[in-house]
Protein backbone atom coordinates (compact mmCIF):
# COMPACT_ATOMS: atom_id res chain seq x y z
CA UNK A 1 0.00 0.00 0.00
CA UNK A 2 2.68 2.45 0.98
CA UNK A 3 4.70 1.42 -2.47
CA UNK A 4 1.30 1.84 -4.28
CA UNK A 5 1.59 5.42 -2.13
CA UNK A 6 5.12 6.73 -2.81
CA UNK A 7 3.97 6.26 -6.67
CA UNK A 8 1.43 7.88 -6.70
CA UNK A 9 3.24 10.73 -4.89
CA UNK A 10 6.45 10.19 -7.59
CA UNK A 11 3.61 10.64 -10.84
CA UNK A 12 2.23 13.82 -9.05
CA UNK A 13 5.59 15.09 -8.14
CA UNK A 14 6.73 14.61 -12.17
CA UNK A 15 3.77 16.39 -12.94
CA UNK A 16 4.18 19.31 -10.96
CA UNK A 17 7.95 19.39 -11.68
CA UNK A 18 8.78 22.17 -14.04
CA UNK A 19 12.52 21.96 -13.24
CA UNK A 20 14.52 19.27 -15.28
CA UNK A 21 17.11 19.73 -12.41
CA UNK A 22 14.76 18.30 -9.95
CA UNK A 23 14.39 14.32 -9.81
CA UNK A 24 11.17 13.31 -7.96
CA UNK A 25 11.76 9.75 -9.02
CA UNK A 26 11.90 7.22 -6.40
CA UNK A 27 13.62 3.38 -6.24
CA UNK A 28 11.08 1.82 -4.18
CA UNK A 29 13.01 -0.86 -2.17
CA UNK A 30 12.04 -4.24 -2.79
CA UNK A 31 12.89 -5.62 0.78
CA UNK A 32 8.73 -4.82 3.01
CA UNK A 33 10.58 -4.04 6.52
CA UNK A 34 12.09 -0.63 5.76
CA UNK A 35 8.89 1.27 6.33
CA UNK A 36 10.76 4.00 8.19
CA UNK A 37 12.77 4.77 4.86
CA UNK A 38 9.72 4.49 3.15
CA UNK A 39 8.43 7.08 5.52
CA UNK A 40 10.96 9.21 5.01
CA UNK A 41 10.67 8.82 1.37
CA UNK A 42 7.24 10.01 1.01
CA UNK A 43 7.80 13.06 3.63
CA UNK A 44 10.14 13.91 1.54
CA UNK A 45 8.60 13.80 -1.85
CA UNK A 46 5.84 15.89 -0.06
CA UNK A 47 8.16 18.86 0.93
CA UNK A 48 9.14 19.15 -2.61
CA UNK A 49 5.53 18.79 -4.36
CA UNK A 50 4.42 21.51 -1.63
CA UNK A 51 7.93 23.52 -2.50
CA UNK A 52 7.02 23.09 -6.20
CA UNK A 53 3.46 24.48 -5.59
CA UNK A 54 4.34 27.32 -3.94
CA UNK A 55 6.84 28.04 -6.74
CA UNK A 56 4.00 27.66 -9.73
CA UNK A 57 1.94 29.62 -6.71
CA UNK A 58 3.79 32.40 -6.99
CA UNK A 59 4.47 32.02 -10.89
CA UNK A 60 0.78 32.48 -11.30
CA UNK A 61 0.62 35.44 -9.16
CA UNK A 62 3.43 36.88 -11.45
CA UNK A 63 1.94 36.33 -14.34
CA UNK A 64 -1.32 37.80 -13.59
CA UNK A 65 0.29 40.82 -12.51
CA UNK A 66 2.61 40.77 -15.66
CA UNK A 67 -1.34 40.86 -17.44
CA UNK A 68 -2.89 43.87 -15.85
CA UNK A 69 0.57 45.34 -16.60
CA UNK A 70 0.16 44.25 -20.23
CA UNK A 71 -3.46 45.29 -20.03
CA UNK A 72 -2.69 48.75 -18.99
CA UNK A 73 -0.19 49.29 -21.63
CA UNK A 74 -2.60 48.04 -24.11
CA UNK A 75 -5.05 50.40 -23.11
CA UNK A 76 -2.55 53.37 -23.14
CA UNK A 77 -1.42 52.04 -26.50
CA UNK A 78 -4.98 52.22 -27.72
CA UNK A 79 -5.60 55.61 -26.72
CA UNK A 80 -2.17 56.78 -28.14
CA UNK A 81 -2.68 54.99 -31.88
CA UNK A 82 -6.43 56.63 -31.51
CA UNK A 83 -4.62 60.15 -31.10
CA UNK A 84 -1.54 58.88 -33.80
CA UNK A 85 -4.88 58.60 -36.08
CA UNK A 86 -6.35 61.46 -35.76
CA UNK A 87 -2.96 63.57 -36.01
CA UNK A 88 -2.86 62.03 -39.11
CA UNK A 89 -6.17 62.93 -40.03
CA UNK A 90 -5.42 66.05 -39.87
CA UNK A 91 -1.84 66.43 -41.58
CA UNK A 92 -3.70 64.75 -44.23
CA UNK A 93 -6.48 67.68 -44.35
CA UNK A 94 -3.61 69.83 -43.65
CA UNK A 95 -1.83 68.27 -47.38
CA UNK A 96 -4.66 68.67 -49.11
CA UNK A 97 -5.10 72.44 -48.09
CA UNK A 98 -1.58 73.09 -48.97
CA UNK A 99 -2.14 71.38 -52.39
CA UNK A 100 -4.91 73.71 -53.50
CA UNK A 101 -3.42 76.46 -52.39
CA UNK A 102 -0.10 75.71 -54.10
CA UNK A 103 -2.23 74.95 -57.38
CA UNK A 104 -3.69 78.17 -57.08
CA UNK A 105 -0.14 79.92 -56.60
CA UNK A 106 0.94 78.13 -59.76
CA UNK A 107 -1.99 79.33 -61.53
CA UNK A 108 -1.57 82.55 -60.56
CA UNK A 109 2.20 82.36 -61.29
CA UNK A 110 1.29 81.05 -65.12
CA UNK A 111 -0.47 83.66 -65.36
CA UNK A 112 1.61 85.95 -64.63
CA UNK A 113 4.23 84.47 -66.72
CA UNK A 114 1.82 85.22 -69.85
CA UNK A 115 1.51 88.66 -69.22
CA UNK A 116 4.87 88.77 -69.15
CA UNK A 117 5.79 87.45 -72.54
CA UNK A 118 2.71 89.21 -74.21
CA UNK A 119 4.98 92.56 -72.83
CA UNK A 120 7.97 91.17 -74.11
CA UNK A 121 6.30 90.48 -77.79
CA UNK A 122 5.36 93.72 -77.30
CA UNK A 123 8.72 95.34 -76.87
CA UNK A 124 10.42 93.43 -79.52
CA UNK A 125 7.41 94.86 -82.15
CA UNK A 126 8.82 98.25 -80.40
CA UNK A 127 12.43 97.63 -81.18
CA UNK A 128 11.77 96.67 -84.70
CA UNK A 129 9.67 99.69 -85.37
CA UNK A 130 12.65 101.90 -83.92
CA UNK A 131 14.86 99.71 -86.02
CA UNK A 132 13.00 100.47 -89.45
CA UNK A 133 12.32 104.16 -88.38
CA UNK A 134 15.21 105.12 -87.25
CA UNK A 135 16.03 107.21 -90.98
CA UNK A 136 17.35 110.69 -90.05
CA UNK A 137 18.53 112.41 -87.08
CA UNK A 138 15.16 114.28 -85.84
CA UNK A 139 13.75 110.60 -86.17
CA UNK A 140 16.33 108.99 -84.17
CA UNK A 141 16.19 111.76 -81.64
CA UNK A 142 12.53 110.68 -81.54
CA UNK A 143 13.04 106.96 -81.26
CA UNK A 144 15.38 107.46 -78.23
CA UNK A 145 12.90 109.58 -76.77
CA UNK A 146 9.91 107.05 -77.46
CA UNK A 147 12.37 104.29 -76.05
CA UNK A 148 13.42 106.00 -73.10
CA UNK A 149 9.80 106.92 -72.41
CA UNK A 150 9.09 102.94 -73.17
CA UNK A 151 11.62 101.95 -71.14
CA UNK A 152 10.77 104.17 -67.93
CA UNK A 153 7.07 102.83 -68.64
CA UNK A 154 9.03 99.17 -68.60
CA UNK A 155 10.47 100.04 -65.50
CA UNK A 156 7.42 101.20 -63.85
CA UNK A 157 5.20 98.35 -65.12
CA UNK A 158 8.14 96.00 -63.92
CA UNK A 159 8.04 97.14 -60.34
CA UNK A 160 3.94 97.17 -59.94
CA UNK A 161 4.15 94.07 -61.22
CA UNK A 162 7.09 93.22 -58.78
CA UNK A 163 4.79 94.68 -56.11
CA UNK A 164 1.94 93.17 -57.63
CA UNK A 165 3.20 89.52 -57.55
CA UNK A 166 4.89 90.41 -53.48
CA UNK A 167 1.32 91.20 -52.94
CA UNK A 168 0.24 88.10 -54.12
CA UNK A 169 2.80 86.18 -52.41
CA UNK A 170 1.52 87.21 -49.03
CA UNK A 171 -1.82 87.28 -49.50
CA UNK A 172 -1.34 83.28 -50.28
CA UNK A 173 0.53 83.01 -47.43
CA UNK A 174 -1.75 84.56 -44.89
CA UNK A 175 -4.58 83.01 -46.27
CA UNK A 176 -3.11 79.55 -46.87
CA UNK A 177 -2.31 80.21 -43.02
CA UNK A 178 -6.24 81.10 -42.39
CA UNK A 179 -6.98 78.19 -44.08
CA UNK A 180 -4.86 75.66 -42.22
CA UNK A 181 -6.29 77.83 -38.89
CA UNK A 182 -9.41 77.27 -40.42
CA UNK A 183 -9.61 73.59 -41.04
CA UNK A 184 -8.07 72.47 -37.70
CA UNK A 185 -10.96 74.56 -36.09
CA UNK A 186 -13.16 73.19 -38.55
CA UNK A 187 -11.77 68.99 -37.62
CA UNK A 188 -12.07 69.96 -33.93
CA UNK A 189 -15.63 71.16 -33.76
CA UNK A 190 -16.60 67.79 -36.22
CA UNK A 191 -15.11 65.80 -33.36
CA UNK A 192 -16.34 67.64 -30.90
CA UNK A 193 -19.93 67.68 -32.74
CA UNK A 194 -19.41 63.25 -33.36
CA UNK A 195 -18.56 63.20 -29.50
CA UNK A 196 -21.87 65.49 -28.22
CA UNK A 197 -24.21 63.78 -31.13
CA UNK A 198 -23.17 60.10 -29.00
CA UNK A 199 -23.18 61.67 -25.41
CA UNK A 200 -26.92 62.98 -26.42
CA UNK A 201 -27.81 59.83 -28.33
CA UNK A 202 -26.73 57.79 -25.11
CA UNK A 203 -27.91 60.10 -22.58
CA UNK A 204 -31.63 59.84 -25.04
CA UNK A 205 -31.59 56.16 -24.81
CA UNK A 206 -31.22 56.12 -20.77
CA UNK A 207 -33.80 58.72 -20.71
CA UNK A 208 -36.00 56.94 -22.88
CA UNK A 209 -35.35 53.37 -20.85
CA UNK A 210 -35.62 55.22 -17.66
CA UNK A 211 -39.02 56.92 -18.23
CA UNK A 212 -40.43 53.12 -19.25
CA UNK A 213 -39.36 51.79 -16.42
CA UNK A 214 -41.03 54.92 -14.30
CA UNK A 215 -44.49 54.33 -16.33
CA UNK A 216 -43.77 50.16 -15.74
CA UNK A 217 -43.18 51.16 -11.70
CA UNK A 218 -46.15 53.70 -11.99
CA UNK A 219 -48.60 50.90 -13.41
CA UNK A 220 -47.65 48.66 -11.05
CA UNK A 221 -48.24 50.61 -7.98
CA UNK A 222 -51.38 51.72 -8.82
CA UNK A 223 -52.31 48.11 -9.94
CA UNK A 224 -51.07 47.16 -6.16
CA UNK A 225 -52.75 50.25 -4.72
CA UNK A 226 -56.22 49.11 -6.55
CA UNK A 227 -55.97 45.45 -5.83
CA UNK A 228 -54.96 46.11 -2.22
CA UNK A 229 -57.82 48.79 -1.92
CA UNK A 230 -60.08 45.85 -3.85
CA UNK A 231 -58.71 43.84 -1.08
CA UNK A 232 -59.29 45.86 1.76
CA UNK A 233 -63.12 46.40 0.70
CA UNK A 234 -63.29 42.34 0.13
CA UNK A 235 -62.11 41.73 3.63
CA UNK A 236 -64.45 44.20 5.36
CA UNK A 237 -66.75 42.86 3.77
CA UNK A 238 -66.44 39.22 4.09
CA UNK A 239 -65.48 40.37 8.16
CA UNK A 240 -68.68 41.72 8.15
CA UNK A 241 -70.87 38.38 6.75
CA UNK A 242 -69.00 36.16 8.59
CA UNK A 243 -69.90 38.13 11.81
CA UNK A 244 -73.57 38.55 10.82
CA UNK A 245 -73.39 34.42 10.52
CA UNK A 246 -71.75 33.86 13.25
CA UNK A 247 -74.05 36.08 15.47
CA UNK A 248 -77.19 34.03 13.88
CA UNK A 249 -75.44 30.27 13.94
CA UNK A 250 -74.84 31.34 17.61
CA UNK A 251 -78.49 32.96 17.98
CA UNK A 252 -79.94 29.48 16.16
CA UNK A 253 -77.80 27.48 18.35
CA UNK A 254 -79.11 29.46 21.36
CA UNK A 255 -82.37 29.01 20.47
CA UNK A 256 -82.27 25.32 19.76
CA UNK A 257 -80.28 23.75 22.86
CA UNK A 258 -83.23 26.11 24.72
CA UNK A 259 -86.38 24.37 22.94
CA UNK A 260 -84.28 21.10 22.84
CA UNK A 261 -83.94 21.28 26.67
CA UNK A 262 -87.53 22.39 26.96
CA UNK A 263 -88.66 19.24 25.01
CA UNK A 264 -86.62 17.15 26.91
CA UNK A 265 -88.00 17.83 30.11
CA UNK A 266 -91.46 17.94 28.81
CA UNK A 267 -91.56 14.95 27.19
CA UNK A 268 -89.67 12.43 29.48
CA UNK A 269 -92.31 10.59 29.73
CA UNK A 270 -93.62 10.05 26.38
CA UNK A 271 -93.49 7.23 23.97
CA UNK A 272 -92.46 6.74 20.53
CA UNK A 273 -95.15 8.77 19.32
CA UNK A 274 -93.15 11.69 21.56
CA UNK A 275 -89.69 11.05 19.57
CA UNK A 276 -91.31 11.36 16.31
CA UNK A 277 -93.19 14.83 17.47
CA UNK A 278 -89.37 15.99 18.37
CA UNK A 279 -88.14 14.66 14.75
CA UNK A 280 -91.15 17.21 13.29
CA UNK A 281 -89.70 19.93 15.57
CA UNK A 282 -86.31 19.48 14.25
CA UNK A 283 -87.25 19.23 11.25
CA UNK A 284 -89.34 22.71 11.51
CA UNK A 285 -86.02 24.29 12.97
CA UNK A 286 -84.30 22.95 9.80
CA UNK A 287 -86.52 24.56 7.23
CA UNK A 288 -86.07 27.65 9.43
CA UNK A 289 -82.85 27.61 8.79
CA UNK A 290 -82.70 27.01 5.67
CA UNK A 291 -84.95 30.13 4.81
CA UNK A 292 -82.61 32.13 7.40
CA UNK A 293 -80.04 31.34 5.48
CA UNK A 294 -81.63 32.11 2.10
CA UNK A 295 -82.91 35.21 3.24
CA UNK A 296 -79.57 36.48 4.59
CA UNK A 297 -77.74 36.04 1.45
CA UNK A 298 -80.58 37.59 0.12
CA UNK A 299 -79.84 40.87 1.98
CA UNK A 300 -76.22 40.20 1.55
CA UNK A 301 -77.00 40.44 -2.64
CA UNK A 302 -79.36 43.35 -1.64
CA UNK A 303 -76.70 45.51 0.41
CA UNK A 304 -74.31 44.97 -2.72
CA UNK A 305 -76.52 46.32 -4.88
CA UNK A 306 -77.36 49.27 -2.52
CA UNK A 307 -73.73 49.97 -2.48
CA UNK A 308 -73.46 49.79 -6.21
CA UNK A 309 -75.83 52.13 -6.50
CA UNK A 310 -74.32 54.57 -3.34
CA UNK A 311 -72.44 56.72 -5.89
CA UNK A 312 -75.38 57.36 -8.30
CA UNK A 313 -77.80 58.41 -5.59
CA UNK A 314 -74.82 60.66 -4.11
CA UNK A 315 -74.09 62.18 -7.70
CA UNK A 316 -77.97 62.80 -8.00
CA UNK A 317 -77.88 64.43 -3.97
CA UNK A 318 -75.08 66.78 -5.62
CA UNK A 319 -76.66 67.75 -8.72
CA UNK A 320 -80.07 68.56 -6.76
CA UNK A 321 -77.77 70.40 -4.19
CA UNK A 322 -76.43 72.62 -6.51
CA UNK A 323 -79.63 73.19 -8.21
CA UNK A 324 -81.60 74.33 -5.29
CA UNK A 325 -78.44 76.17 -4.63
CA UNK A 326 -78.55 77.70 -7.90
CA UNK A 327 -82.18 78.74 -7.51
CA UNK A 328 -81.86 80.47 -4.23
CA UNK A 329 -79.16 82.32 -6.01
CA UNK A 330 -82.06 83.25 -8.33
CA UNK A 331 -84.49 84.30 -5.72
CA UNK A 332 -81.93 86.12 -3.61
CA UNK A 333 -80.86 88.06 -7.20
CA UNK A 334 -84.78 88.68 -7.62
CA UNK A 335 -85.79 89.87 -4.16
CA UNK A 336 -82.44 92.46 -4.08
CA UNK A 337 -83.27 93.69 -7.53
CA UNK A 338 -86.84 94.05 -6.07
CA UNK A 339 -86.00 95.69 -3.13
CA UNK A 340 -83.29 98.55 -5.10
CA UNK A 341 -86.48 99.05 -7.76
CA UNK A 342 -88.89 99.65 -4.78
CA UNK A 343 -86.44 101.82 -3.22
CA UNK A 344 -85.87 103.65 -6.62
CA UNK A 345 -89.21 104.60 -6.84
CA UNK A 346 -89.87 105.74 -3.26
CA UNK A 347 -86.81 107.98 -3.70
CA UNK A 348 -88.61 109.44 -7.02
CA UNK A 349 -92.01 109.73 -5.47
CA UNK A 350 -90.17 111.59 -2.54
CA UNK A 351 -88.49 113.74 -4.95
CA UNK A 352 -91.51 114.75 -6.52
CA UNK A 353 -93.39 115.30 -3.77
CA UNK A 354 -90.70 118.04 -2.75
CA UNK A 355 -91.18 119.61 -6.13
CA UNK A 356 -94.24 120.37 -5.48
CA UNK A 357 -97.05 121.46 -8.77
CA UNK A 358 -94.13 122.67 -11.16
CA UNK A 359 -93.45 122.26 -14.65
CA UNK A 360 -91.58 119.83 -15.69
CA UNK A 361 -88.89 120.50 -18.54
CA UNK A 362 -87.22 118.03 -20.91
CA UNK A 363 -83.54 118.31 -20.94
CA UNK A 364 -81.80 116.77 -23.87
CA UNK A 365 -79.41 113.84 -23.02
CA UNK A 366 -76.08 114.13 -23.50
CA UNK A 367 -73.36 111.56 -23.45
CA UNK A 368 -72.57 110.09 -20.31
CA UNK A 369 -75.57 111.66 -18.39
CA UNK A 370 -78.00 109.33 -18.25
CA UNK A 371 -75.13 107.04 -17.06
CA UNK A 372 -74.20 109.45 -14.12
CA UNK A 373 -77.87 109.89 -12.94
CA UNK A 374 -78.26 106.40 -13.03
CA UNK A 375 -75.22 106.15 -10.22
CA UNK A 376 -76.10 108.77 -8.48
CA UNK A 377 -79.25 107.01 -8.03
CA UNK A 378 -77.95 104.03 -7.27
CA UNK A 379 -75.39 105.44 -4.70
CA UNK A 380 -78.22 107.57 -3.38
CA UNK A 381 -80.55 104.47 -2.97
CA UNK A 382 -77.34 102.56 -1.56
CA UNK A 383 -76.66 105.04 1.31
CA UNK A 384 -80.73 105.83 2.16
CA UNK A 385 -82.08 103.31 4.78
CA UNK A 386 -85.43 101.49 3.52
CA UNK A 387 -87.42 102.96 5.80
CA UNK A 388 -86.79 106.25 5.11
CA UNK A 389 -89.39 106.51 1.95
CA UNK A 390 -91.80 105.28 4.25
CA UNK A 391 -91.74 107.94 6.87
CA UNK A 392 -91.78 110.53 4.64
CA UNK A 393 -95.03 109.46 2.69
Amino acid sequence: MLTNLLRDLSEVGQALSTDSSMDLKMNVPDSPGKVEEEFTMARLYISKMKTEAKNIATRCQNMEAQQTDSNKKLTEYEKDLAEYRLLISQHEARMKSLQESMREAENKKRTLEEQIDSLREECAKLRAAEHVSAVNAEEKQKAEQLRSMFDGQMDDLRIAHTKQLAELRDEITKKEHDMNDLQEIHEKLTLAHQQMTADYEKLKQEEADKSVKLQELISGNEHREQARKDLKGLEDTVAKELQTLYNLRRLFVQDLQSRIKKSINNEDDEDDGGSLAQKQKISFLENNLEQLTKVHKQLVRDNADLRCELPKLEKRLRTTMDREAKEGAMRDRKRYQYEVDRIKEAVRQKNLARRGPQAQIAKPIRAGQGIQSGIRQVTFSATTPPHAPNSTA
